[in-house]
């Protein structure tokens, strides 16, 4: 029998130890995996009938006082995974219960949790730990499995680098020897194979010292992979916790980022020793110039020759022979340059005098047509030259000068450079891609991971606007950038189908940046409001998605039949299944493996950044809504603290510095928000307040204050209005004899009364200067968004003028138990229709004031300091 195959997956095994074929055990996997889930689902709904529950099926975790049903929880834990992931893709508001009977009672039991919203949340929250636990150890397996692959790559790398012989690099006669094939050296093929050898050599012995980077890359992975997965189920033993859980699944997200982070930040590069290409490329340049230049060789062997013919004759002394070779010699030698060749590329090619070897030459020549006596003059300095100067220079200087071989030669230089830039470029584009592969599953699943965070959050929390604003901004940032990496694929692989297909999965989500305009999904919304939304989304975003999926399928199947099918096609169909078959091959998308190690890591990373986005969020609420409480507070205990009132403080309250903080958080909150409300609204925001009674013996009289906000109102000359109301009717008021009468009409006033006294008669009558005008309370507001505290105005509302009216008001009763009066300033109902009130003063111009009533000027203030205006401008009763 023999062995099982190595570097395969699973099917692979499986078909080994059942001898079938490799495609036969993938459907049998595939058929058990339908099988299991058909069963789970069917079990759901089996239960649901008689509980109305399609998770009922599920228990409760182990706990601490639980711990001898571990065992139970685990097994109930894998046999319902389908039904965990079913739910941790629900959305689900109170009004769709998607908790078993057994987790309420646990939630309510243990932990006090009755809300059925809330229920759903952690019921939820707990099978996306339990998917999330899944995917993060199929994904651990994986990328402990990256590192025996990875060293062993390493080893093929360095044994792919060993291009040398006895310490040089081998050369192209050697390399022809080496293969032991039918070659020669001016086979094209050979040559063809030897550089490709090179180039190999050369990119082997820069990838094998990056080797160690990755190697070391992948023990990172495993770790921090390692960690996260313990983290994660720490989690989802503590779901009802949710404190405590939340800590664990941000800590683990954050080791699950950690490590990719690592592996793209280091700067490869600079560990790169580029000095071990030089010998390689000066090799290469050599060898490519004499195979470009073969006949340049053959004229340097015709003058080594005659070379060696000289002086053996000159030896033995027949010179008469050698007239021949002396002149065969010359005549080669005088084909080069007659002048001092220097040529430079990268390297020094060439440095060479070729005007000695010409000017012998001549002296040869000149010998050899005088008389016979001469010509043994003509041979000695033939032979001395070949002898000093031409043998010595010849191979790789002189030969460089015959016809275009140096041409070819300076041709061969910049070759070979171009060769150690390629190397550099192909190396940076490796690990880049490499990085790319590995931040890659992280940097797509973030926002869609948040985006569907964000739903359900906002479904659990509907009057949180937090969700909704990542609803509808992260679609924006999260299309292009999905359609960025879908148009590489689009690229490779693409046709029409594929096109259309990719183009509905990237902008799709736009469908929630619609619909979530469209129901204004930012502000708070009611429970039943959330869902309609939700039905809505949910609907939209399914129907697009299998819209974009059966596109994505009829691309596969027809690449299907294209490259796998052994249907015959014409040329081009030809020459494109080819090229799909080669691009299968290098990319390995139509591999098991490859969708194996997209599911278990690009899946883990989506469901894990969609937890941690849910638990963020949430512990973001939770802190805004901590944040509004301590502010109220901190402006309830200084009111407490001015009365002499004991005050508790709870806790970040505690010191002085932290109440001061809030309370002055809590003004300028209100003014800054308020600023913004008037320059996106153009319109004056209205607070109206509830506050004490003011009168310990007439529990009846409250007095409601109403405000334009002090950061707007700058501009129209900030005011305060305050009502005495009693319970009576809103169109009676007393008489002196306490007989209810009607009270006058506003046209009444207009016409009969005199003007009221307005503060600036009292700051005239005092001798303060003047106060700004209105144009300088403008500029201020628009270029400083800040008057002067003493330089602020106190003039009469803009938004509540008041018209000549008499004065002073009627005289009343104080005495508790007698029949009062009731002024007639703003009530806010009143402000919310538009509708202009004013005082019911019953005394003529001239008459003196009552007892009862002072004139004050509010203190002027910058901040949320009341400024008061009672019945009559700044008139307060006194009790």
């Amino acid at each position: 029998m023999s062995d099982p195959p190595h570097d395969s997956g699973w099917p692979e095994w499986l078909a080994w130890e059942m001898n079938i074929s490799s495609r036969s055990a993938l459907w049998l996997l595939g058929g058990v995996l339908v099988l299991w889930i058909s069963s789970v689902l069917t079990y759901g709904c089996c239960t649901s009938l008689q509980t109305g529950s399609f998770y009922e099926p599920i228990t409760i975790s182990s706990i601490a006082w639980n711990r001898k049903k571990d065992w139970r929880m685990l097994v109930n834990y894998a046999m319902l995974l389908p039904l965990h992931f079913l739910r941790s893709m629900e959305t689900a508001s109170g009004d769709k219960n998607v908790y078993s009977s057994t987790e309420k009672a646990f939630l309510a039991t243990q932990r006090r949790v009755f809300n059925d919203a809330v229920i759903n949340f952690l019921t939820v929250r707990r099978s996306m730990m339990f998917v999330s636990v899944v995917f993060c150890v199929l994904a651990f397996f994986i990328e402990a499995a990256d590192v025996p692959a990875a060293m062993m790559t390493r080893k093929q790398w360095i044994h792919k680098s060993r291009i040398e012989i006895d310490g040089n690099v081998v050369r192209f006669p050697q390399f022809v020897l080496m293969t032991n094939k039918t070659w020669n050296t001016k086979d094209p093929e050979a040559w063809f194979a030897y550089s490709k050898h090179l180039y190999t050599g050369m990119f082997a012995k820069i990838i094998s010292q990056t080797a160690m980077m990755d190697i070391l890359q992948a023990v990172l992975e495993v770790a921090c992979q390692g960690i996260s997965c313990y983290l994660l189920w720490w989690s989802l033993r503590k779901w009802s916790h949710f404190n405590r859980s939340h800590r664990g699944v941000l800590t683990g997200w954050a080791f699950s980022l950690v490590a990719p982070f690592l592996a793209t930040v280091i700067p490869t590069r600079l560990f790169v020793d580029w000095t071990v290409l030089d010998p390689v490329v000066h090799t290469f340049a050599s060898e490519l110039s004499q195979h470009m230049g073969n006949h340049t060789e053959d004229l340097a062997s015709t003058v080594n020759q005659a070379c060696l013919q000289l002086i053996h004759m000159e030896a033995q002394g027949t010179v008469e022979n050698a007239e021949s070779f002396a002149m065969k010699t010359c005549s080669t030698l005088k084909m080069t340059p007659n002048r001092h060749l220097k040529c430079c590329s990268f390297i020094k090619l060439v440095d060479f005098d070729f005007r000695p070897i010409h000017s012998t030459c001549d002296k040869v020549e000149d010998y050899l047509k005088q008389p016979d006596r001469f010509h043994k003059q003509a041979i000695e300095q033939s032979t001395e030259l070949c002898r000093t100067t031409v043998m010595p220079n010849l191979k790789g200087t002189i030969e460089l000068g015959f016809e275009n071989a140096l041409q070819v030669a300076a041709s061969a230089g910049p070759i070979a450079q171009r060769m150690k830039q390629s190397v550099s470029m192909g190396m940076g584009l490796v690990n880049g891609l490499r990085g790319f592969n590995t931040i890659m599953p992280a940097a797509l699943a973030l926002a869609p991971a948040l985006l569907r965070g964000a739903l359900k959050v906002k479904v659990t929390a509907p009057q949180s606007t937090i969700p909704g604003m990542f609803v509808v901004v992260l679609p924006l940032l999260y299309c292009p950038m999905t359609w960025g990496m879908y148009h590489i694929f689009f690229q490779l692989l693409g046709d029409f189908w594929m096109l259309l297909g990719l183009l509905v999965m990237a902008f799709g989500p736009m469908v929630y940046l619609a619909l979530g305009s469209y129901y204004t999904i930012t502000r708070p919304l009611t429970d039943k409001a959330v869902a309609q939304v939700m039905v809505s989304m949910n609907r939209a975003s399914t129907i697009l998605a299998i819209i974009g999926y059966v596109f994505i399928c009829t691309f596969a199947w027809k690449r299907y039949k294209l490259t796998i099918g052994e249907e015959e096609s014409e040329d081009d169909a030809s020459v494109e299944r080819d090229a799909y078959k080669y691009i299968a091959e290098q990319v390995s998308v139509l591999q098991p493996s490859f969708w194996i190690k997209l599911a278990g890591v690009a899946m883990a990373k989506y469901f894990f950044t969609t937890l941690a986005g849910v638990d963020w969020m949430m512990v973001e609420i939770g802190k805004q809504r901590r944040y509004e409480i301590l502010m109220e507070i901190s402006q309830k205990i200084k009111a407490l603290e001015t009365s002499g009132t004991a005050v508790r403080y709870p806790q970040g309250l505690k010191t002085e510095v932290e109440r001061q903080e809030n309370l002055q958080a809590a003004e300028e909150r209100l003014l800054r928000l308020d600023c913004v409300f008037y320059i996106l609204y153009d319109e004056v925001p209205v607070h109206v307040v509830e506050e004490e009674d003011i009168n310990p013996h007439m529990p009846s009289m409250r007095r409601r204050t109403t405000v334009l906000a002090p950061a707007v109102s700058r501009i129209f000359e900030e005011v305060e209005m305050q009502d005495v109301e009693q319970n009576s009717k809103n169109d009676e008021t007393t008489s002196g004899a306490g007989v209810p009468t009607p009270l006058p009409s506003q046209i009444e006033f207009s016409e009969s009364q005199p003007r009221m006294p307005q503060p600036q008669d009292v700051a005239d009558a005092r001798g303060e200067p003047p106060r700004p005008s209105t144009l300088d309370n403008a500029w201020s507001f628009f270029f400083g968004l800040r008057v002067p505290n003493q330089s602020r105005p106190q003039a009469r509302s803009l938004a509540a003028p008041r018209p000549a009216q008499g004065w002073p008001p009627p005289p009343t009763s104080t005495v508790p138990g007698s029949q009062s009066w009731r002024p007639q300033t703003p009530l806010a109902s009143d402000w919310a229709q538009g509708v202009q009130y004013h005082p019911t003063p019953h005394f003529a111009a001239n008459s003196v004031l009552p007892a009862q009533w002072q004139a004050s000027l509010g203190p002027p203030s910058g901040s949320w300091s009341r400024h008061t205006v009672a019945p009559g401008q700044h008139m307060r009763p006194q009790f």
